[in-house]
């Protein structure tokens, strides 16, 4: 399982080896971390004057035949703030359900805002949001002094909020206790066996969600998100906002735009996402991304881990250690065993920026030492930074929003059906989105889809790097070509996300931010 767009600080703090290195953009949601010093930077600025080619407007029709940004715009929710910290404030908001019936039901959001360092400069607010879908903002807001640069704690107040659904979101959705039951089981089942255990589990998941969350999959949908959103910007009383957005955030803002495009005053999208794929598509894009960064770091190990034998290689190595995990998992007392579920999804929480690639070097070592609690400690990492099997609630809303969001019909057959077109994209880990895709396959929900990006305004600013995994490159500039008049900012990092870890790219956003400072059509880093 790989969450499509995540922003994955990890729970260990680097060293830090230049101003801007910084492992809190790669991580999803555990530890903020690495303060982010923005000295002299210097932008290489490349690419030819934009274009901007007229946007079809999207259809934001709701199901009774109402238009949603009317139904949104009828409803309005106050913000009661209260201190909860110095230079700090938080608060509730409340929104319907569904806008279009909003006597159903209503979820409380809470909020909370880091105030600007120099009131009499103050821009406005800057909302933040990191990704997954299921990434709760709240420590952003709390850690924003080693998240965002100087200048924009100056002029903004740092504006966080758990979407709905989402962390401290009343209601929240929880679907199990330990991921433990399902993404340990092997993805890539040899037998009949193997495989119903992959469909009782999936089976077991979606059923989890439905019997812990009940109703409100019906609404936890990303343009339920984004019309909160606009109920967030006038209970904070702005007339126009400014965003930040990774990962998933993207498709979050992107949705956003799309919709209320008149109260857009500069959004960054960093990390994009593909607007333009399926569901399907979409994950059979982002299992070929995993598999590039995976090749990359075999290279890199044929001539930095130091443990490999004399005249082998990286990746005969893992084809050798994932064939004996296969049919021989490592124990792990109280725990499942290390075994070709553990393997993949241990690998793939490594392979979000190449300064992880010394800890699966590391657990790669271990286990091909008969010990398999490097790579056990990596796939409870990637699941929240737990440490015994249980988990927060990141993953059980990823899926409640991205089996709402999906805008095709999944079955169990056709899921199963995918594994020679991702044995051929991806032969060493594709097997891990046909157990992610299972999920989705067996929701008893009608999906609820998303609207058609395409956003009304050359106030955005879209973000990517050469050597994402996660959201490759190829789908960033779907993403601005959907958009329509968005600029385009390429960082070569082999990472996900590059706000506060490539210098240019910070420099160039913090610039877009504060001052509108329009730049070139593509800025290469």
């Amino acid at each position: 399982m790989r969450m499509s767009a995540g922003y994955r600080p990890h729970s260990d703090r680097p060293e830090v080896e230049s101003p801007l290195k910084s492992r809190l953009m790669v991580r999803l949601y555990r530890e903020l971390i690495s303060v982010i010093v923005v000295t002299s930077l210097v932008v290489a600025c490349g690419g030819d004057k934009r274009t901007n080619p007229d946007t079809v407007a999207p259809d934001t029709t709701t199901a009774d035949g109402g238009n949603r940004v009317d139904n949104v715009r009828a409803w309005t929710s106050d913000i009661a703030w209260t201190e909860c910290g110095v230079g700090f404030e938080c608060g509730t908001f409340e929104v319907p359900y569904d806008y279009s019936d909003p006597d159903i039901g209503q979820f409380v959001l809470p909020v909370k805002r880091r105030l600007a360092d120099d009131p009499e400069h103050r821009i406005g607010s800057l909302l933040i949001n990191p990704g997954g879908p299921g990434g709760s903002a709240l420590e952003w807001a709390e850690y924003a002094d080693s998240v965002f640069s100087g200048s924009l704690l100056e002029v903004f107040d740092i504006v966080a909020w758990d979407p709905r659904g989402v962390g401290e979101s009343q209601p929240a959705v929880d679907c199990v206790d330990t991921f433990d039951d399902y993404f340990a089981l092997d993805p890539s089942p040899d037998d009949p066996a193997e495989t119903q255990a992959l469909i009782d589990g999936a089976r077991a998941f979606a059923q989890g969600c439905e019997q812990r969350s009940g109703d409100i999959l019906d609404h936890v949908a990303t343009v339920d998100a984004a019309s909160d959103m606009d109920v967030l910007r006038r209970a904070l009383g702005e007339d126009t906002i400014s965003y930040l957005g990774f990962s998933y955030g993207t498709q979050l803002g992107a949705t956003w735009a799309t919709l209320f495009p008149e109260t857009v005053r500069a959004a960054v999208l960093d990390a994009a996402v593909d607007p333009t794929l399926g569901y399907v598509n979409g994950l059979v894009l982002q299992a070929t991304g995993f598999e590039d960064s995976l090749n990359a770091f075999f290279d890199w190990c044929d001539v930095s881990c130091t443990w490999l034998p004399d005249g082998s290689d990286s990746r005969s190595m893992f084809a050798e250690l994932s064939a004996n995990l296969d049919a021989n998992p490592l124990d792990n007392p109280g725990r499942p065993p290390t075994n070709q579920g553990v393997l993949g999804v241990g690998v793939s929480d490594a392979l979000y920026a190449d300064y992880l690639w010394p800890d699966l070097s590391d657990a790669l070592e271990a286990a091909v030492g008969g010990d398999g609690g490097g790579l056990l400690n990596l796939f409870d990492d990637y699941f929240g930074g737990w440490s015994n099997g249980h988990n927060d609630d990141l993953i059980d809303t990823y899926f409640a929003v991205t089996c709402a969001d999906r805008d095709e019909a999944v079955t169990t057959e056709r899921i199963l059906g995918l594994k020679s077109r991702l044995d051929a994209v991806a032969p060493t880990l594709g097997a891990g989105w046909i157990q992610e895709m299972m999920v989705c396959a067996s929701w008893d929900r009608e999906p609820i889809g998303s609207i058609e990006i395409g956003a009304d305004t050359d106030r955005i600013v879209v973000v990517g790097s050469t050597g994402d995994a996660a959201t490759p490159l190829s789908g960033t500039l779907n993403m601005v070509k959907q958009l329509g008049k968005a600029r385009l900012i390429v960082s070569p990092l082999e990472q996900h996300t590059s706000y506060g870890s490539d210098a240019c790219a910070t420099q160039a956003i913090d610039e877009f931010l504060i001052d509108l400072v329009d730049g070139p059509d593509r800025l290469d880093c």
